[in-house]
């Protein structure tokens, strides 16, 4: 477990833990009220969250960080979320606000191209296992 109070630490965690599937260690990062906001989504609740990053778990190879940035409780984190679909790598940006040593709030940011080509070949391969 991250230094409680170390913000940088704690974003690095969170994005270690989904990019190795281990989503037991990512939900106990997660604020239990934590909000999400990306280009598919908004959500509120760490099960919730979890359950949707579980869901682009089927896609995903690792992720590549690229650079942190930090402002007091706020994280920037910039990395390459590296897919096993034909689009491969989707640059991505998520500002984190960790409070009380979990993250509360997510919002994502990501190839407006690359990123919808992505889920939508993900959305194919559950419909074949449907």
């Amino acid at each position: 477990m991250p230094e409680r109070n170390d913000p940088r630490a704690i974003a690095l965690a969170y994005l270690d833990a989904v990019g190795r599937k281990d989503y037991q260690a990512f939900e106990g990062l997660l604020a239990p009220d934590v909000t999400f906001k990306g280009p598919a989504a908004t959500l509120s609740g760490a099960p919730d969250v979890a359950a949707a990053y579980r869901r682009l778990g089927a896609m995903l190879l690792h992720n590549d960080l690229q650079k942190a940035f930090v402002d007091g409780k706020d994280v920037c984190l910039i990395y390459d979320f590296v897919t096993d679909t034909s689009v491969g790598a989707v640059p991505t940006m998520e500002w984190l606000t960790i409070e009380d040593g979990r993250v509360s709030a997510i919002r994502i940011l990501t190839d407006h191209i690359r990123w919808p080509t992505a889920l939508q070949e993900l959305g194919r391969r559950a419909q074949k296992t449907s």
